[in-house]
């Protein structure tokens, strides 16, 4: 570090305090002037002195290594003539255009050649910086050139090469002002006689391989645009062949292309390695590849032997031969889909940036880059199958995670009922209906037949209880939350769909919307309600078209409602169905119905205690100071002490009808008695048995429209 710091400081004082050319090297050793021996004045020219003083400096009586560094030059331009002689074209000099540049720290003169491309000689430094002395004189001893002698429209000699100083810079012509010498206006610097050859000869080859000189220029704002594709190269069908992305470059400034090969590579951060494939360059649509030299030079060189072997002679072949054309890839060329022969590799283009469509979409009108999907790598596929196991096992031990969470809630006596069908092209299986029924405590499930008259089926156990098959296809699989009105499944190779649902089933997965996300209340509501406003103006113009302004209507009529042509789930009708269920658990029935089943059920038990019965009822106490009436919970208990030959059903369903809740909840139990007793009031015996007629499933289930409209009003 300290030694870093040293030199920092001795760079400072060389750049603040430049020496002069008091140092040489004389055959690789270095020596230092002497005072004695040097014949250069010490102090700074009395005119260029001036000329800084009127800068604001005061170099009076100042050394020039301290009054000047080397960042402070003047420059002259100048041409020198070379001598053509030997040229194939005969011309008799070539021009060197050149730049003298005066030292003021110490009056030395360098001599460069600006470079110019594909010039056929040598340029850079044509004299390296020095003094040089005037023409006959001395290296040591001098004079040199200096300022003074170096004046526009003259010639000066260095080294005997004639130089014809024709101009000067703005800096230079400024501080020759200010000292009093003012500059003359620069001269036209003459054209090089063998660069005029040349292009009268056309021989020059730079030019004509310019790509961007016969071509279409590309619109305004789009010269810098880089467009950007990627594409690929399959030879996997070859030997050791393998899968090949590129990123493909199209400079729209010059018309070339690039292509670089994407490399998997887990040692770099990205995991991808770029490897140059193709150089930009103009990128020929087909072959030949290889050029031959001088392809695109319309003249021949010839050459004759003389009679000496070692010498040779050209010319130039009088006979113009033919050009070879050759054909290049154009921005109009490339597209998603295209297939590029770059150098016998079809390349195919799947993918583009948004830039690049942006260009075409603006200059060319296209609309449509759908991307096309690239072939996947073994590594790829390999990681594919690989997640997708891990992804089964995830889901595997989240499913029984459900699954176990849902046994703990609801018990181990867990049974799915839905209704299910056939899905077949034959009409007799079409027609049958199965009963599923999913175990949910060993994920087992059983299939029943319901039996039908004159169907030619016998019904019954279908499949018996157990699991899937060992030759079942993996792909056919399912698990209890996927179950759903809707749901196309396969077991033993007997395709089925969902038509409908249990109750029971249903009302269990809405209590738990979690697991079963397709039952969710919130989210079919939310799916409803957006289909409804998509399609009308406002729930009552919804109400209005399905349902007339009906109350209660059909629930299979809802549920075909609530499809909207299969825009939606049918199973969300199925729970939208249930929530809004008109809670009529039987069909209705006479009060003979029930006088006749209560004393049919009372005579085959054999009770005929009626006057105890009353007895028992007179004798428990009643919140109401009415004769003949207590209370409903002390009437069954009076019931339940006499052993009445009831069920719990038929005497709720007896209670209830002489239960007056006008006067706190009371029973008139005389009237009951009376209508109990078989003795004393006989009625026909019924017909059939009394859950054939009390407990009958109403044949149609209503759904109560207002509620709905209501439910999905709130969800605005």
């Amino acid at each position: 570090m300290g030694l870093l710091t040293t030199f920092e400081f001795l760079q400072e004082i060389k750049d603040k305090y430049p020496i002069g050319s008091d140092l040489e090297c004389i055959d690789n050793v270095r020596f230092i002037k002497s005072i004695e021996k040097k014949k250069e004045t010490l102090f700074c020219d009395a005119d260029v002195a001036m000329v800084m003083l009127a800068k604001g400096h005061n170099v009076i009586n100042m050394r020039n290594w301290l009054a000047f560094d080397d960042k402070e030059v003047l420059t002259f331009y100048a041409y020198h003539k070379k001598s053509g002689r030997g040229s194939s074209g005969g011309i008799d000099y070539m021009l060197k255009r050149l730049k003298i540049i005066y030292f003021l720290v110490d009056e030395t003169i360098q001599v460069n050649e600006p470079m110019k491309p594909n010039s056929g000689y040598p340029q850079g430094c044509f004299i390296k910086k020095q003094k040089i002395p005037l023409p006959g004189c001395d290296q040591e001893t001098g004079p040199y050139y200096r300022l003074p002698d170096l004046v526009v429209g003259t010639t000066v000699i260095f080294y005997g090469k004639e130089l014809r100083i024709t101009g000067v810079d703005a800096f230079t012509r400024d501080f020759l002002h200010t000292m009093g010498v003012p500059a003359k206006d620069n001269e036209q610097i003459p054209e090089d006689p063998y660069f005029e050859y040349r292009k009268k000869a056309d021989l020059d080859v730079s030019i004509k391989t310019k790509p961007n000189l016969n071509r279409n220029q590309p619109p305004n704002g789009y010269d810098s645009l880089i467009l950007r594709f990627r594409g690929y190269w399959d030879n996997r069908d070859q030997m050791e062949g393998e899968l090949h992305f590129y990123e493909v470059l199209y400079y729209l400034i010059d018309d070339t292309m690039e292509l670089v090969e994407e490399i998997v590579d887990e040692t770099k951060v990205t995991g991808i390695r770029h490897k140059m494939v193709v150089k930009r360059q103009r990128l020929p649509t087909e072959g030949p590849w290889c050029l031959q030299p001088g392809y695109n030079v319309k003249q021949d060189i010839l050459n004759v032997m003389s009679t000496n072997k070692n010498s040779f002679y050209y010319t130039m072949d009088t006979q113009i031969g033919d050009e070879q054309k050759v054909s290049y890839y154009h921005c109009t060329d490339l597209f998603i889909g295209q297939v590029l022969n770059v150098y016998g590799r079809s390349v195919v283009l799947f993918w583009c940036d948004e830039c690049t469509k942006s260009f075409y979409r603006n200059v060319y009108r296209l609309e449509t880059f759908d991307p096309i999907e690239a072939p996947k790598t073994m590594k790829e596929i390999e990681e594919e199958i690989l997640n997708q196991k891990r992804v089964e096992i995830i889901l595997k031990n989240y499913d029984e995670v459900l699954r176990k969470r849902l046994i703990k809630y609801g018990g181990t006596d867990i049974i799915f009922g839905f209704l299910i069908k056939m899905i077949t092209d034959d009409p007799i299986n079409r027609g049958r209906n199965f009963m599923l029924k999913y175990y949910l405590d060993d994920t087992e499930f059983a299939i029943y037949e319901y039996r039908e008259t004159n169907s030619g089926m016998r019904g019954g156990m279908f499949r018996s209880k157990r699991g899937f098959s060992a030759n079942q296809n993996p792909a056919d699989l399912f698990i209890f939350h996927q179950l759903a009105v809707g749901v196309n499944i396969c077991i033993d190779e007997f395709k089925f769909t969902i038509t409908d649902i249990d109750d029971k089933t249903l009302q269990f997965m809405m209590d738990n919307p979690k697991e079963f996300s397709h039952s969710n209340l919130v989210t079919v509501r939310s799916k409803t309600r957006e289909v409804i406003n998509n399609r009308f103006q406002s729930l009552e113009e919804f109400q209005t078209k399905y349902f007339q302004d009906r109350e209660l209507v059909d629930r299979d009529e809802f549920r075909n409602v609530l499809s909207f042509d299969g825009e939606l789930n049918p199973h969300n009708g199925v729970v939208l169905a249930l929530k809004h269920k008109r809670p009529d658990p039987f069909e209705p029935f006479t009060d003979d119905v029930l006088r006749s089943s209560v004393q049919d059920a009372m005579r085959k038990g054999r009770f005929i205690h009626f006057d105890g019965l009353k007895n028992n009822f007179r004798s428990r106490k009643s919140k109401s100071d009415r004769v003949g009436y207590i209370v409903c919970s002390e009437a069954i208990k009076a019931m339940k002490s006499n052993r009445v030959p009831l069920n719990e059903e038929i005497t709720n369903i007896l209670v209830n009808k002489f239960t007056d809740t006008e006067n706190g909840c009371s029973v008139n139990f005389e009237d009951m008695v009376e209508f109990m007793d078989y003795v004393k009031n006989p009625v026909d015996p019924p017909s059939r048995l009394a859950r054939e007629m009390l407990f009958v499933k109403p044949k149609k289930v209503l759904v109560r429209v207002k509620e709905f409209i209501d439910g999905l009003r709130s969800e605005t």
